[in-house]
């Protein structure tokens, strides 16, 4: 699930989204911030989009909505627990 790929930092709602649907995807693997990075960010060299995904990680974990021990990246029971039910 990359974002469209620009060498333009992308808005941080939009990464922090694309973060949490993809560990909630890829639950229940464990997965490290490199393979965020490599995985949403457009361009994973670019520092600006690099940096996005670190800063949405920290976000997402500052709400509760996922934890982080290290590199390792997971959702939170809470977020498990919403997950199924229809907020639209």
């Amino acid at each position: 699930m990359h974002l469209q790929a620009t060498s333009a930092p992308f808005d941080d709602d939009s990464c922090e989204f694309a973060v949490l649907r993809h560990v909630l995807d890829w639950q229940p693997n464990i997965l490290r911030v490199c393979d965020l990075v490599r995985e949403v960010s457009p361009d994973p060299r670019e520092f600006s989009h690099r940096d996005a995904v670190e800063r949405a990680v920290r976000e997402l974990v500052k709400v509760g909505l996922i934890h982080q021990q290290g590199e390792c990246v997971l959702p939170t029971p809470a977020v498990l627990y919403v997950q199924g039910w229809d907020l639209g």
